[in-house]
């Protein structure tokens, strides 16, 4: 075989031996045949995508495995739903600290009207809260790759009038006819930079049953008059992609071949409990062969076999999990014990899990729910792995889908009054990101030892390298409200010890007040 170089020159026999990367061997006999081709980021994709999608959301429906992967994953990064922190640039406002706090608050509480409406306004369907919406995107940017909605606006369905759709991605396609170029990709329609200028929407999904709905499609371009209209979130792994890929895509194969072995070893299981009895009976074989030999059956054998039946109908052997097989007078049955399920299952089982997990970005023990060979380091350890995970997929989606909805309300919500900003501020289109600047309070990270933790996150503080509004970020709080609320329980709990007469501080719990020992509260007298 010839071998050719870059340029498309013969290389010599010597040259095409040898490589300065082992990884580039031609004759190795581990790499010889391993030649793949190089894809673009889109190319590799778009052949394939409609297959891997396909496998990768009946893996979510029918593989217990991939179906708790991706609801961790949910669990973890959205939850019941993320809360607005506010986050004004108050320099580029030109506002002072009290007013931007001020303004933040008038914000996030209009905001989480609109979001926890009672009657759903925020959905266009009517079906969630702005927290169902947002699980339901995640699990499409986790299940298929990618998450994909339309914002709209219309007065009359209640209070607010932006409203969002989140739109299944296998809609999402070149409509029939249409060619792929470089200027439209899987239904994505890009600009001179490559960036997306619209999307190809089709009426209905491909399978259901409405032909004429599906070869119909709608473009809906990415803005209309500087205004967002299509959230598309994805993680694009090299450039020039314009689709995302599922996070089971690189796990399918393992996964299905996990399936098939658990299902195996469990069928193994059940055979081996399963108890088989056999009747047979004292005739012997070669009389009776002799005996039917001519063709036809002596009285004596048609009772005996009358009577047997019409016995065994009458008074039958009942054995709950046990079945009876008669067989021919002569017959015996000759049984193999199995040797499965095999000792290996349970450790085979863990170390497939634990790529599965890996891949997906959780930890064993979470996708598992196997916590019984855990201890505090161990814990802490794969906690702060997998959480740094969890935070850059939500900075990522927060910026890709969440943040242009929010910028939309709020348009609405200062168009309307509903939130007035300062007039000698800049306005809102003139300085949209610092009005609009926000951090997102998603579910709270948890603790493994509570005691140890909250001591860590008190000396943090104490020690000015962590703030209260960070800690409590951390466990899905806003501090504010966390200390509104504990200057209310405070005063209450004064008010009942005055009330009632009880000594001071009695329903109090003891703080530590720098200087303090542990379980007192307050400074402590110095002795006479």
């Amino acid at each position: 075989m010839t071998l050719y170089g870059p340029s498309g020159e013969a290389l010599a026999p010597s040259r095409a031996r040898a490589s300065a990367y082992q990884g580039a061997s031609r004759t190795h006999t581990d790499l010889a045949a391993w030649t793949p081709r190089r894809y673009s980021a889109q190319g590799a994709l778009s052949a394939d995508r409609d297959l891997l999608v396909a496998r990768a959301q009946d893996l979510a429906r029918n593989d217990g495995w991939a179906s708790a992967g991706l609801s961790r994953l949910v669990d973890n990064i959205i939850g019941a739903g993320w809360r607005l922190n506010a986050a004004l640039n108050a320099r580029r406002l030109g506002l002072s600290e009290d007013e931007a706090a001020e303004l933040s608050a008038q914000i996030e509480a209009a905001f989480e009207e609109w979001a926890n409406d009672p009657d759903n306004g925020c959905d266009a369907e009517r079906r969630s809260n702005l927290g169902g919406l947002m699980a339901l995107a995640y699990r499409h940017r986790a299940g298929d790759g990618e998450a994909l909605g339309v914002i709209s606006y219309a007065r009359g369905r209640g209070p607010w009038g932006t409203f969002l759709q989140v739109v299944d991605p296998d809609r999402l396609g070149t409509p029939p006819g249409g060619l792929e170029t470089a200027m439209l990709k899987d239904g994505v329609e890009l600009g001179p930079h490559g960036e997306p200028v619209a999307y190809w929407i089709r009426r209905e999904h491909p399978s259901d049953a409405y032909p004429a709905y599906n070869a119909e499609f709608t473009r809906v371009p990415r803005f209309h008059a500087g205004r967002r209209l299509v959230v598309h979130a994805f993680e694009a792994q090299r450039a020039g992609q314009v689709r995302g890929v599922s996070a089971l895509a690189a796990i399918v194969k393992k996964l299905r071949m996990m399936g098939r072995y658990d299902e195996a070893e469990l069928q193994a299981a059940v055979l081996n409990s399963t108890l088989a009895a056999f009747v047979t009976a004292p005739m012997d074989h070669a009389a009776v062969a002799e005996a039917l030999a001519g063709g036809e059956t002596t009285r004596f054998q048609e009772q005996y076999l009358d009577l047997k039946s019409q016995y065994w109908a009458d008074a039958p052997l009942p054995q709950q999990g046990v079945k009876l097989n008669f067989l021919y007078p002569g017959e015996e049955v000759e049984m193999k014990a199995a040797e499965h399920p095999s000792g290996a299952f349970e450790a085979f089982t863990r170390a497939g899990l634990r790529n599965i997990a890996s891949a997906v970005g959780l930890t064993y023990e979470q996708l598992s729910a196997d916590w019984g060979e855990v201890n505090y380091s161990s814990a802490r350890a794969a906690l702060l792995e997998v959480w740094r995970g969890f935070t850059a997929r939500a900075g990522a989606f927060a910026h890709q889908f969440v943040l242009p909805v929010y910028v939309r309300w709020l348009e609405e919500a200062v168009a309307r009054g509903r939130v007035v900003l300062p007039a000698s501020g800049p306005s809102f289109a003139e300085a949209k990101s610092a009005w609009t600047r926000s951090r997102w309070l998603m579910p709270g990270r948890g603790w493994v030892d509570p005691m140890k933790e909250a001591e860590a996150a008190r000396e943090r503080i104490a020690l000015g390298i962590s703030t209260l509004e960070r800690e409590a970020g951390e466990q899905g709080s806003d501090w504010e409200e966390v200390l509104a609320q504990r200057g209310r329980e405070l005063a209450r709990a004064r008010d009942i010890e005055t009330e009632h007469g009880l000594p001071p501080n009695t329903l109090l719990p003891p703080a530590r007040a720098q200087g303090g020992a542990p379980g007192q509260s307050g400074p402590q007298p110095k002795d006479e």
